[in-house]
């Protein structure tokens, strides 16, 4: 089965998205991430009410785990999401799980909205590898775009160049140099999630704040001319869905940045913590804050 992109609120309300579920009343829990594997997660939710986006940090919003191949009614443990809103077109609320093997888990979703309660369950299936890099992974080396290499700045992102820094350092460079590592994925001018912009703004203001201690890079996902190479992939993303296969690995190449193409991502944008060893220690996927990147970026250097 093609892997589903589960997209970030906007476009889930544009076409569709979420594992089954079933919800009381008009709060719909989505999952805004694309797996879950053993071991710790980062699980953003967003909440539809009534059909729009919720951005509300008023909300209370718990996830309650089981694993369904074990025991269907008893509770393995829960996560009071955290919510994250600032700077997106939605909210993110974000629970966390460290979950002890692969297989299908079911997630009970309790929401209380202005004094209203709600309940959804979602299934989910967890598996023993993640496809993306994963906590504790080496980090993959690989050559990023720098100002040094290309002819036009224009060639290193799809966005308005706001802040230099990000693209000083190739990302094989940085990690021979044994500092603390940003790493983020995302192409704002042509992301299927429409946060790629607003996080990069806030990678952007972040690398201002902690780029003395950390190396910040940004990626573009796509190969100049973007335009083109997105058009490419799309067009070979919606030949192989229409004919119910994965992507040959060919076919991923195709469009994509080397980058993007070595970390084996499939989604859109990705944010990767990267320790002074080179080791994996955070890993984010959708939308950006700097409530949540700020306090682990303050101690980065010492994981």
């Amino acid at each position: 089965m093609i892997r589903r992109l589960i997209f970030v609120l906007v476009a889930c309300l544009l076409v569709g998205c979420g594992p089954s579920t079933a919800a009381t009343g008009d709060v719909t829990p989505v999952f805004a991430f694309t797996e879950a594997v053993v071991g710790p997660n980062r699980l953003p939710l967003g909440i539809i009410q009534n059909g729009s986006p919720l951005n509300d940090p008023s909300a209370l919003v718990t996830a309650t785990f089981y694993n369904l191949d074990i025991d269907k009614t008893k509770a393995i443990g829960n996560s009071k999401a955290i919510y994250y809103g600032k700077g997106l077109p939605a909210a993110v609320y974000v629970a966390a799980f460290d979950f002890p093997v692969a297989g299908n888990y079911g997630v009970q979703i309790d929401t209380v909205i202005a004094g209203q309660s709600s309940q959804a369950n979602i299934q989910l299936t967890v598996t023993e590898r993640a496809i993306a890099p994963k906590i504790g992974d080496l980090a993959r080396s690989a050559k990023t775009l720098t100002t040094a290499t290309v002819t036009d700045p224009k060639e290193l992102s799809s966005a308005a160049i706001e802040e230099p820094s990000l693209y000083a350092t190739s990302l094989d460079e940085a990690l021979v140099a044994h500092k603390p590592i940003a790493l983020l994925f995302a192409t704002p001018g042509f992301c299927r999630t429409a946060v790629c912009g607003p996080s990069l703004k806030v990678f952007a203001a972040l690398a201002k704040t902690y780029g003395s201690t950390v190396t910040f890079i940004h990626s573009e996902i796509y190969r100049f001319p973007f335009g083109d190479s997105f058009a490419q992939q799309n067009e070979i993303f919606q030949k192989a869905m229409n004919e119910g296969r994965n992507l040959t690995d060919a076919e991923r190449k195709t469009g994509v940045s080397d980058a993007y193409y070595a970390w084996n991502l499939q989604s859109e944008p990705w944010l990767f913590l990267i320790n002074s060893n080179g080791v994996i220690v955070g890993r984010y996927e959708g939308g950006l804050t700097q409530e949540e990147l700020s306090p682990v970026l303050a101690k980065l250097n010492e994981q």
